[in-house]
């Protein structure tokens, strides 16, 4: 099944009359090419939030219940926002700030870190649990209990990796911090030049809190979503040239790019395939990951 981890609904602002997107991506000779491809075609992997060992009802729960969920109570906000109006209700800053938080977080390389990140600390030995288990190991068991949960169930580390994945997505403590930012609309229409997206879209510094805090993210061609620590950071940013803005986001956005850059046509081949891929991604796995206690599985032998 086919899992999008970038929305097909967040890329049909960059679609053109054939209903198509320029996409451009690296072949498997290095080159980066540009073609015409269909949202539903692209920024996707086959069973990417798939629960290994789960039933075929319920192996894509998270993908069918949790991100759908978090893409439609997206959509209603993004709407407003291209009519420039930003949402004032708690119940809709948190649906937004969640898609940005799952779009920096759901992807194919960060949810291959997670994964690795929960089996190594899933499997570190317990002192409890080994305690517990030596009183009721049998003959044949393996030595410790991580080793029985390995034999018992191969696939529990990653099945509870991707589960986890969505805790992530819903850490209240960032999704606070992403929500009660001063949030803005910048409409670059002005500028002669375009906005393009790609399979790592939002822009974010390395720290929040200080003055030029910020996260960012492209929503059409013309529109760009911010949101920022200080408030006259933001008028700064604001007051900026629409042209200097478009070049300086879609700097980040190829940069940042792993697979896919997204734009309106083939003008900027040039462009992409001397920045693509050139620039780190924002990644809040690794910091999150730490302030999670991998879950154990049930002491039933």
């Amino acid at each position: 099944m086919k899992h999008h981890y970038i929305p097909q609904f967040y890329l049909k602002q960059w679609e053109g009359s054939d209903q198509k997107l320029q996409v451009y991506l690296r072949r498997g000779d290095g080159l980066v090419i540009a073609k015409r491809m269909a949202r539903k075609a692209t920024g996707y992997e086959v069973d990417l939030y798939k629960l290994p060992g789960a039933t075929s009802e319920r192996e894509h729960e998270v993908e069918h219940m949790f991100m759908a969920l978090v893409d439609d109570e997206a959509v209603r906000v993004r709407d407003g926002m291209m009519a420039s109006i930003l949402p004032k209700e708690q119940q809709k800053r948190f649906a937004w700030a969640r898609f940005v938080l799952s779009l920096v977080i759901r992807n194919p390389d960060e949810l291959k870190t997670f994964k690795a990140d929960y089996a190594k600390h899933l499997l570190l030995p317990d002192p409890a649990f080994q305690a517990r288990y030596a009183a009721m190991r049998q003959e044949g068991d393996p030595e410790l209990f991580e080793g029985w949960i390995v034999k018992t169930d191969p696939t529990y580390a990653e099945r509870q990796a991707v589960v986890t994945l969505t805790r992530l997505i819903e850490n209240h403590s960032v999704l606070r911090l992403l929500r009660t930012m001063h949030w803005r609309i910048i409409d670059t229409s002005r500028a002669s030049r375009r906005l393009m997206t790609s399979d790592r879209p939002v822009m974010m510094t390395n720290g929040m809190v200080h003055y030029k805090g910020h996260y960012a993210l492209p929503i059409s061609p013309t529109r760009l979503f911010l949101a920022t620590t200080a408030v006259q950071f933001a008028d700064e940013f604001c007051a900026l040239p629409a042209g200097k803005i478009v070049r300086e986001v879609n700097r980040m956005v190829i940069g940042q790019a792993r697979k896919f850059v997204y734009a309106l046509d083939d003008a900027n081949l040039a462009e992409v395939r001397r920045g693509f891929s050139k620039l780190e991604a924002p990644s809040l796995v690794p910091d999150m990951s730490r302030s999670l206690t991998p879950k154990k599985m049930p002491l039933k032998i």
